[in-house]
């Protein structure tokens, strides 16, 4: 066979031609993929930049809900902008807590004030808000409004004490005084809870942490109450019944114990008997002046009201006590007799005993029985009381 030279020329020429197009072919795929490519890159860049900016719009106006609902429910417009600064979860946190704030006539800005918030809305936070608006409820008890934090603290409610104790009828007590405004309210319920931890302190109880804030808390509110005074020169409640009752069941505990009474869990003296029932009435003298000088900036009307009746009742015990010892020829020998200034002379150095019947004489040289107690009567300052001839 011969080699057709021409053929063979021919064919290469074709496959040449076949790849030269082929070339060409594939580097216009080549370009419009690139080109498609770059556009596809393009429309989906602008489409993520429209979807961030919808996001960005979506949130920016989210942001701006829930600040104007913090302001709304009370919130300053500062204090509205940290909490939002912290995102949804705080944000709704604080607003679930203004709104049964509200409800229950607490204004939860001012919680958020308190020296013991840190402000992060952690659950310390969280549970410094919700039992200070606990303490506001109403729940009742037996025939007594107590609040539900001191009913749950104190199995049986602090208000049990007063009518208990010393006869306040609450119902007719909370009818004489207007409710404390919101503010007021919101440091009376912390001063609540407060009273229910020391009075019932537990190993994880922080009690120079809570006394400090309570100090803050009292001083805080005598301000504003001399504002008020010099403002209208009157003073209007600051406490409910709820936070006066905790305040005298700390003060009582605290009281009772030191004359060496047992508190039992229903804030009942568990070894009371005839014999040192006098100890009791001048525990209530004592009870008496220090809620005295817890409101001695304050004023509260209600507070004042309270002390007096435990005052009351105190010292119409101790006046029983000590007629009982005058008028019995056995136990009369026992009492001290002095000269009135002898008498000034030992109560200035506390040298008589709690329950000590006295007879020395008055500015007009007459008998004068008295029954020391060794705490300032809060009306005279005196450290006894006065049987006759005073």
């Amino acid at each position: 066979m011969a080699f057709n030279l021409m053929s063979f020329l021919g064919g290469a020429a074709g496959a040449g031609s076949d790849y030269i197009d082929t070339k060409n072919e594939a580097a216009a795929a080549a370009k419009l993929t690139k080109e498609q490519r770059q556009w596809q890159i393009a429309t989906e860049g602008r489409r993520d930049a429209a979807a961030r900016k919808l996001r960005r719009d979506v949130n920016r106006e989210k942001a701006d809900d829930r600040l104007g609902t913090l302001t709304t429910l009370g919130f300053t417009p500062e204090k509205a902008a940290k909490i939002a600064s912290m995102g949804d979860g705080a944000a709704e946190k604080a607003i679930e807590f203004a709104t049964l704030g509200l409800s229950k006539g607490i204004d939860v800005n001012t919680i958020f004030n308190f020296p013991s918030m840190s402000g992060d809305l952690g659950k310390a936070d969280q549970q410094i808000i919700n039992t200070t608006i606990e303490a506001a409820t109403p729940a009742k008890i037996g025939d007594l409004n107590a609040s539900s934090t001191s009913s749950s603290v104190t199995s049986g409610g602090s208000t049990d004490v007063l009518s208990r104790e010393f006869g306040i009828n609450t119902d007719v007590f909370k009818s004489l005084y207007a409710k404390p405004d919101k503010i007021e309210s919101s440091y009376s319920s912390r001063l609540a809870v407060i009273s229910q931890k020391l009075a019932r302190p537990t190993k994880d109880t922080d009690v120079e942490a809570l006394k400090s804030e309570q100090k803050i808390l009292l001083a805080d509110l005598g301000a504003m109450k001399e504002a008020e005074r010099e403002k209208k020169g009157t003073t209007s409640p600051s406490y409910t019944i709820g936070t006066i009752s905790a305040n005298v069941s700390e003060v009582r505990r605290g009281a009772l114990m030191n004359k060496g009474f047992k508190i039992g869990i229903d804030d009942q003296i568990e070894n009371l008997n005839e014999g040192n029932q006098h100890f009791a009435d001048i525990a209530s003298i004592q009870i008496a002046y220090e809620l005295n000088e817890r409101n001695s900036i304050i004023k509260d009307p209600n507070m004042t009201n309270v002390l007096a009746a435990i005052h009351t009742v105190g010292l119409s015990g101790i006046k029983t006590y000590g007629f009982g010892i005058i008028n019995d020829t056995e136990k009369a020998k026992n009492i001290t007799s002095v000269s009135a200034t002898d008498f000034a002379t030992a109560t200035e150095q506390g040298q008589y005993k709690a329950g000590q019947v006295v007879k020395t004489t008055n500015e007009n040289n007459e008998p004068m029985f008295v029954v020391y107690t060794g705490i300032p009567n809060y009306k005279t300052g005196m450290p006894f009381i006065v049987l006759s001839g005073g």
